[in-house]
């Protein structure tokens, strides 16, 4: 049934719906708070004044865990590849994926991204790509980022942002929203909005959602969150209508008229885009996330830790003594650390132990600690906190192995930008105003072109364009340099004839500097001198190429005894914890540093 909603009665069915996904989702909003609050710690902000209330976190596993993700997952600022299956329109391909990587860049999608990322963590990211002014969000305060008329993309905090409940999957959503709030004055001034519907709003200046009674995660820190703004604001929701193709905004709370309703011209999945960083749930809307399988053994362990801590603070050593031999005592108390004292009756002088930490639960600890780094996917390996070998090749063969769950993750969030990146794309194909300048170099020469209005010709999916990010992972320098070596060594190196044949040459002095830069070094320009700088030596000589010359490898293994990787020396001191006896492999392993 297609709804109209500037009807009353189906704008009363609508809001009816929504209030009731919105109840429904309630506790998935309440769950991600209180992980968010293991998140931050006790000591984040007002919260340092409840410790005992709220139960103090010892070992913030959550952030660590939400911090690795976040840079396994969204490091980098993503680029597009921009392909078409029509030859002809190879070069128009790269002038538009210039144009969209710069604009990627000027709107900051990677910090975007980033925070979807971390939403997702804790249950559901969510982001809205649409024009900056088509009127369907106003951001709160000024953001200097958006430019009147160009495709943006925000990313919407879950207690912002509602859908459908009764669906069973994305694509059957007959309606998704998000909130904002916005200054009285601005909507009363916008010719967008209806002049009537303004005038029968009353402007807020409480935070609090009143119409739900809900307190979102935002006042977590605000104290007495009535206070008021610097001016009467308004909240209204822009709802999209998947069936009818509209974007209306609504008042928040109240079954008035409109503000607004516009058709969406954008892309036919609608302005949001949602992320799930784990496997979803049969018959359910929403997934469940990493965090929500991680939080029990987080309370577990940091409760144990509290117990602990507050076993190894009542342990005391009482000493003691039996009547007659207050001699014996006193000579003993007055002795300093390793002096000889005599002693008539020794048996009769002794120290009581009390308290101290149980080693079961210690045992027990150690267990749950490597539980979590299992369930979290091998943090250590992921985080870089792991056993590392002497080279990088049998590092990325370890992290490989073990990596299958963050493969998936990868696979979601890159498929996720590449939806977010293909709708800026067609909203920067369909935009009629703006221009985006460009610069690339050919050679030695450096060419500016724009990207106007006027080169965009036919229809966006026409052209058949393949967009696919790249460059979101995480890099170190060292992997970086293996990269290199990886080309130099396996390129270039079989190929050095016909490189030099075709005027090409591999430039030392270029790769010193980049050597030095990628392993911190800059003592290495120090000893590799050259007598004349890049720009005075001569070129290649290609009609007299080198003869080959024949290389010798030898491949040396070598076994370093180690201490042991994190997860054995656990195992080993749960071993002795349980009154176990250690072997002598054992034993000599954890007298040795740990290895990585």
């Amino acid at each position: 049934m297609i709804m109209n909603p500037n009807k009353e009665l189906d704008r009363g069915r609508l809001l009816k719906s929504i209030e009731t996904s919105r109840r429904q989702m309630r506790p998935f909003r309440e769950i991600r708070s209180k992980m968010v609050r293991d998140y931050v710690g006790t000591y984040y902000g007002s919260g340092s004044t409840n410790v005992e209330e709220r139960q103090e976190i010892i070992m913030n596993l959550m952030y660590q865990t939400a911090e690795t993700y976040t840079m396994s997952l969204a490091a980098n600022r993503p680029r597009v590849l921009v392909t078409s299956k029509h030859p002809q329109l190879s070069w128009f391909s790269h002038h538009f994926q210039m144009s969209l990587n710069n604009l990627i860049e000027e709107v900051h999608l990677e910090e975007v991204l980033r925070s979807a990322v971390l939403d997702a963590f804790f249950c559901l990211g969510v982001v809205k790509v649409y024009t900056a002014d088509a009127g369907l969000v106003q951001l709160e305060g000024t953001d200097e980022w958006v430019d009147p008329g160009k495709p943006f993309a925000e990313s919407i905090s879950l207690d912002d942002f509602c859908f459908d409940m009764q669906a069973t999957h994305w694509r059957k959503i007959r309606y998704a929203l998000n909130k904002y709030r916005v200054p009285y004055e601005k909507i009363k001034n916008d010719p967008i909005y209806d002049p009537d519907v303004v005038k029968a709003i009353s402007p807020s200046s409480d935070h609090l959602d009143n119409h739900t009674g809900e307190d979102p995660l935002r006042n977590m820190n605000k104290g007495d969150r009535h206070d008021d703004d610097l001016e009467p604001n308004v909240e209204l929701m822009d709802v999209w209508l998947p069936r009818e193709q509209l974007v209306v905004t609504m008042v928040t709370g109240k079954n008035l008229p409109p503000l607004s309703v516009m058709e969406w011209n954008g892309p036919e999945n609608g302005p949001f885009h949602t992320l799930s960083l784990c496997t979803d749930v049969p018959d359910q809307i929403i997934p469940v996330s990493p965090a929500m399988n991680l939080k029990g053994m987080n309370d577990i362990i940091n409760g144990l830790l509290r117990k602990q801590r507050r076993q190894a603070q009542r342990q005391k050593d009482i000493p003691f003594y039996q009547a007659g031999s207050e001699e014996d005592a006193r000579r003993l108390g007055r002795a300093s650390d390793g002096e000889w004292t005599r002693v008539d009756n020794p048996e009769t002088v002794n120290v009581l132990k009390m308290g101290g930490v149980d080693q079961g639960n210690q045992s027990f600890g150690f267990q749950m600690r490597d539980l979590y780094d299992r369930m979290a996917g091998n943090l250590q390996m992921m985080a870089g906190l792991g056993p590392s070998s002497d080279t990088l090749g049998q590092d990325k063969l370890i992290h490989g192995a073990v990596s299958k769950r963050e493969a998936n993750m990868q696979y979601r969030v890159v498929d996720f930008a590449k939806n977010i990146c293909q709708d800026m794309g067609w909203l920067l194909w369909n935009d009629m105003a703006t221009n985006i300048e460009n610069e690339y170099k050919v050679g030695t020469s450096t060419f500016r072109t724009q990207w106007t209005p006027e080169m965009r010709e036919g229809d966006f999916l026409q052209y058949n364009f393949e967009l696919e990010p790249y460059s979101m992972m995480y890099k170190s320098p060292s992997e970086r340099l293996n990269n290199l070596t990886n080309f130099i060594t396996q390129v270039l190196m079989p190929m050095q004839q016909n490189l030099q044949q075709s005027g090409g040459m591999i430039d030392i002095q270029e790769l010193v500097e980049i050597n030095a830069e990628l392993l911190d070094m800059p003592r290495l320009k120090q000893i590799v001198k050259f007598e004349e700088p890049k720009g005075d030596r001569p070129g290649p000589t290609p009609e007299q190429p080198p003869q080959p010359q024949k290389v010798v490898r030898e491949n040396i293994r070598r076994s370093i005894p180690t201490g042991g990787t994190q997860e054995s020396r656990s195992n080993v001191m749960q071993q002795v914890l349980s009154g176990g006896q250690p072997n002598q492999q054992q034993a000599a392993q954890m007298g040795r540093s740990q290895a990585g």
